[in-house]
């Protein structure tokens, strides 16, 4: 694993700015909506996690799609792989970089959320952490889903073929229920973000099922986007 740990460092240590920067956002934000000030309402504190839940989703799905683009680009995923380093244990390394990341946005998130909940005297909190769970697994699938594309596509269309990818069983779902509500359920789980209030979210059993699901499929993912990845020619350089 020691191997895996360093490639996420790695990503990370290149991605820095942009993580910083979301972050810095998330504070701005949350001091632009009135934290500090006492007089906040409760609503615009949800309104506060749902927005930035939806940024979350679109900053992953982004640094996802172009997470191989640029080890290609800058050629040190030739230095990482002539080490002996499988393609699947890279594509699990640059997986957990981007997580890593969506880990930091997440608590920095929730951690603002909370603050700004006890700054206007909330005695009983709404669910935040357990709402930061659920986005949490939305971020596993959707960085999943954009690097699987992301082994043969660019990362335009990497991130293109991303948001039909999580679409499509959210379609078919509506449409025809059953296993489809399974697969890639990530317009459940942001849906059940956007419910969010400051009662809280009923229904978590069903979500937690969702969860499992979206971990699962991840899983599945994983393996299809290494054992792709594996017949790749990255010698090839990218424009």
């Amino acid at each position: 694993m020691r191997p895996v740990f360093l490639i996420a460092l790695n990503f990370l240590r290149e991605q820095r700015w942009p993580v910083i920067v979301l972050i810095v956002w998330v504070v701005a934000s949350s001091l632009a909506v009135g934290f500090g000030t006492g007089q906040t309402a409760p609503e615009d504190v949800v309104f506060f996690l749902k927005t930035q839940a939806v940024y979350g989703i679109a900053f992953i799905a982004f640094l996802s799609a172009s997470a191989i683009y640029n080890e290609r680009k800058s050629r040190r995923i030739l230095a990482v792989l002539s080490k002996g380093i499988s393609r699947s244990s890279y594509i699990f390394g640059l997986l957990l970089g981007v997580l890593i990341a969506g880990g930091a946005y997440c608590a920095a998130m929730g951690g603002m959320g909370t603050l700004m909940f006890r700054d206007i005297g909330v005695s009983q909190q709404p669910d935040v952490w357990l709402l930061i769970l659920v986005l949490m697994a939305c971020f596993v699938v959707t960085s999943t889903v954009a690097i699987f594309f992301s082994t043969f596509l660019s990362p335009l269309f990497s991130t293109v073929a991303t948001a039909l990818a999580l679409g499509t069983p959210a379609l078919a779902a509506h449409i025809a229920g059953g296993i489809w509500s399974r697969v890639l359920p990530v317009y459940y789980l942001m849906d059940t973000i956007l419910s969010f209030s400051v009662n809280g979210i009923d229904g978590w059993g069903t979500v937690l099922i969702s969860v499992f699901w979206a971990l699962a499929d991840s899983a599945a993912l994983w393996l299809i986007a290494s054992w792709v990845f594996s017949y790749r020619d990255i010698a090839v350089p990218v424009e």
